[in-house]
């Protein structure tokens, strides 16, 4: 048991990059679930076969070629995340509330002379929508620890024995892994072993704690940013019944994870360590899309997206702050570039219309997981990669995603919606047990109302999307907590149509 516990605080000890973040960032760069108009997400994102909507473009670029007019719009919304940490029979529960632009679009179109049969039109796009939402706060504790993080850091210290000349060097010359261990030094929080001579022993180490000492932890996460994808879209309608259409998409990646585990210590001591991690980039992709109708009543679409190419930088941010009869802090920083791809996707998707009051739409997503790949990374782009990517290859999964939605008209001006999502978990449960992951399948249930008259129209939507994760060594002498997470939305599409 003793052993046990020796080695995960080895784990814990060390920075959060390597296997876990690497197999991790994967996911969040992967997992797009889209955010942009009021009126799609009322109908639960299943427009691969409608169109019609901006929406549509970053989902079946072919539903750009369904519009018969100009149009403008944009999409506030409101974010409110609320989030509960179980942790044996006690709840820990922390909200966030904030206020983003989900969407932002313009179509032109163009009629040719012809509108009998052939090309009827030609229709372009350009503007944004969300991909990604990252925004999430929540935190744990644990009183009377018997262990503590200054365990695992003086046993990492100890068993790797590093020199002294060496763990006072600058950080530049200091492993990544170790930095931990000198952060705590340089913090007064761990010195030399002094043995029965006052000789230091060189590679051995001591921390602060009185012999059998007990802690109280604290473990806060606080996460922000996500992905927004720009768009460029062209698209042909064809006789009224076929629809072609294609995008670029531009990503902008902006997402920040900042954790702070503090530890409260005897004689009202206590030191806090700080892991940050923000990951900042574009990424480029291509939809080509086609939307056919062979009856008046039935729609059916097909869509793929090509991977997306990332080009990132992560920048970690590892610091130290203790509260001893003096305070004392210490950071250092470690900038990573590397390219990462994203599993291809594809789209297929039916809708029926039932004359002019009623529609119901269907979209099934299909995406492998385990091709997602690192490479080129560090200087010289010399880090292939091999070993996280072969660790996704034996994590991840295949996935089929289902949207469901359907919109009802009161009136020819007033419209219902309501629409729900469900995401496969792409996680191998039986291979992964040793970074955060999702537990089950995700959900998001929506309902919607929408408002048009002449050249106006405005839609409003909330969304509730629900998912439930496991993370692993959150902090000393706990394996893994689970985490149930509540992201509710408030979406308002103002549309003018020209």
């Amino acid at each position: 048991m003793k052993h046990l516990i020796t080695i995960i605080l080895l784990v814990i000890a060390m920075p959060t990059i390597g296997f876990s973040q690497g197999i991790i960032d994967a996911y969040r760069l992967s997992s797009h679930q889209i955010n942009g108009t009021a009126r799609a997400a009322g109908m639960g994102n299943a427009f691969g076969s409608l169109g019609g909507d901006f929406t549509s473009l970053s989902i079946n670029p072919a539903g750009i070629a369904v519009y018969r007019s100009n149009e403008l719009v944009f999409t506030p919304t409101l974010n409110i995340s609320s989030s509960e940490m179980n942790l044996v029979g006690s709840k820990f529960s922390d909200d966030n509330t904030k206020f983003k632009l989900n969407n932002i679009g313009f179509v032109g179109t163009y009629s040719s002379k012809n509108q009998g049969s052939g090309i009827v039109s030609f229709n372009f796009g350009i503007g944004y929508n969300n991909i990604m939402d990252y925004d999430n706060d929540f935190f744990v504790e644990n009183n009377q620890s018997p262990i503590s993080f200054l365990d695992g850091i003086v046993n990492w210290a100890s068993s790797e024995s590093l020199p002294w000349n060496y763990i006072e060097s600058d950080y530049s010359y200091v492993e990544f892994r170790d930095w931990p261990a000198k952060l705590a030094y340089e913090t007064y929080l761990i010195d030399a072993y002094i043995d029965e001579n006052d000789n230091k022993v060189e590679g051995e180490y001591v921390s602060i704690l009185y012999n059998d000492e007990k802690v109280d932890q604290v473990k806060v996460y606080e996460q922000s940013g996500g992905i927004n994808e720009f768009v460029l879209s062209g698209g042909l309608n064809i006789n009224h019944q076929l629809y072609l259409g294609a995008s670029v998409g531009i990503h902008d990646v902006n997402i920040n994870q900042l954790t702070a585990y503090t530890e409260y210590l005897e004689d009202d001591n206590s030191f806090t360590y700080y892991d940050d991690l923000y990951i900042e980039g574009e990424g480029y992709n291509f939809k080509l899309g086609a939307i056919f109708k062979p009856t008046n009543s039935l729609r059916l679409g097909l869509a793929y997206h090509t991977p997306t190419y990332y080009m990132l930088t992560e920048e970690n941010i590892l610091a130290m702050n203790s509260r001893l009869y003096e305070e004392y802090y210490d950071e250092a920083r470690n900038i990573y570039d590397y390219d990462f791809r994203t599993p291809s996707k594809i789209i297929m998707s039916g809708s029926f219309v039932f004359g002019k009051r009623a529609i119901l739409s269907v979209d099934g997503e299909y995406q492998d997981y385990s091709n997602m790949k690192f490479k080129n990374g560090g200087v010289n782009e010399s880090d292939d990669f091999s070993d996280v990517n072969a660790k996704i290859e034996g994590s991840y999964k295949s996935v089929f995603n289902v949207k469901v939605g359907g919109e009802y008209k009161l009136t020819p001006q007033v419209s219902l919606r309501a629409g729900y999502e469900t995401y496969a978990n792409p996680f191998d449960i039986s291979q992964t047990e040793e970074f955060t992951m999702l537990n089950d399948d995700s959900s998001i249930l929506s309902f919607g109302l929408g408002y048009t008259t002449g050249k106006f129209f405005t839609d409003i939507a909330y969304t509730q999307a629900n998912s439930s994760y496991l993370i692993y060594n959150i902090q000393p002498n706990i394996e893994k907590v689970e985490l149930e997470n509540t992201k509710s939305k408030i979406l308002l599409t103002i549309g003018f149509k020209f």
